[in-house]
């Protein structure tokens, strides 16, 4: 039941809400607090963890290009065409974050020292609304 004052003016002071409706209210409220973080642009966060491997070694050093947007190979050789680049950590590991959602190519190449030659690998991967998080293992190894 509403209340009107004698001014006229109906503030949510005075309205008074039965039980069920108040809370279907409150209910929205979180869903949307803590519907899917998106970035500025109100796109999806995406974040990506690689870990760039020799056989059963994480290597450091080893530069990881991504082509977003990409569903066949881009190859090893034209570096203008990719996207952003990143150098994997002691740990071997690299991290993209906030990257648009698709099919995208992730290319490494680098040193390894142990062996004294260089090294290359790819992986591809695709992030979708159900899919906006992984962890994954690039194995590099000689070029053959």
């Amino acid at each position: 039941m509403i209340h009107i004052p004698k001014s006229g003016i109906i503030s949510l002071y005075h309205v008074q809400l039965n039980r069920p409706v108040s809370m279907i209210l409150v209910l929205m409220g979180l869903m949307l607090s803590i519907a899917c973080s998106t970035v500025g642009d109100n796109r999806p966060r995406t974040s990506l963890t690689i870990t760039v491997q020799h056989h059963d070694r994480v290597i450091s050093g080893i530069d990881v290009h991504v082509k977003f947007f990409a569903t066949e190979f881009p190859g090893y050789d034209n570096w203008e065409q990719f996207d952003a680049i990143q150098r994997s950590d002691n740990q071997g590991q690299v991290r993209f974050a906030d990257f648009p959602l698709g099919n995208h190519w992730f290319i490494g190449i680098g040193y390894d020292e142990l062996i004294r030659e260089q090294v290359i690998g790819n992986i591809d991967l695709r992030f979708d609304l159900a899919n906006l998080s992984q962890d994954v293992v690039m194995y590099v190894s000689e070029e053959h």
